[in-house]
């Protein structure tokens, strides 16, 4: 997945938490230390931004894809109206917008944790995978707290588009900026691979294992 968030910003980032670790939005109380990330920090810092208040949506079996047979799988929709009801009495839109800023928090720890990993000893299969795998997680949050917000909107709260569309920026821009991280991961992946290849016997201290 190429191009994302003006390199500028990646590096300010990484230079935030090299210069002495802190914690940013949902990831309170938390703080990363730069350039070296541990591998388990990388997984931490990924499983915060998994965290949410709706179960996650469960994907549909190949065969119900092509018999169209319905199954009782948790759908987007379900995690859609499951979050709806637990904001509800909890603050309604301004729940959800608090809860929208701290997963953004979230993700920009685990932006900053990917972008120390690129300088790590060895950059594994791993470190790329979970990269991918939360851009994925955050595109599907961006379009929950949308729905979410929509369907707030239609039992009568008032909602700020414009407050919205902000929200919907910030969440493309981060997913950007983790793309650009996959990418420069996956080519220090090759790298080292390439390295292991050519001299089988030379071996990092301190390496993990790809999986």
């Amino acid at each position: 997945m190429k191009g994302g968030q003006p390199a500028a910003r990646a590096l300010c980032v990484a230079a935030i938490f090299i210069l002495g670790g802190c914690a940013i939005g949902g990831g309170a109380g938390k703080s990363v230390t730069a350039p070296v990330a541990e591998r388990d920090l990388l997984a931490e810092a990924a499983r915060d931004v998994e965290k949410t208040k709706w179960r996650a949506p469960e994907e549909a079996p190949m065969l119900a894809w092509i018999t169209g047979d319905k199954d009782d799988r948790f759908t987007k929709s379900d995690a859609v109206a499951y979050y709806v009801d637990a904001i509800e009495d909890a603050g309604g839109v301004n729940a959800l917008f608090a809860d929208a800023d701290a997963k953004l928090g979230d993700a920009a720890r685990f932006h900053a944790v990917a972008m120390a990993t690129i300088d790590a000893p060895r950059v594994t299969a791993r470190d790329v995978a979970l990269v991918e795998e939360c851009i994925q997680t955050l595109r599907q949050q961006r379009e929950i707290y949308a729905a979410a917000a929509s369907k707030l909107e239609h039992a009568g709260a008032t909602i700020d588009d414009e407050a919205i569309d902000a929200l919907q920026y910030r969440f493309r821009e981060m997913v950007r900026a983790l793309g650009k991280a996959a990418d420069d991961l996956a080519d220090r992946y090759e790298k080292d691979r390439t390295a292991t290849l050519a001299a089988p016997s030379r071996r990092v201290a301190g390496a993990a294992s790809d999986l």
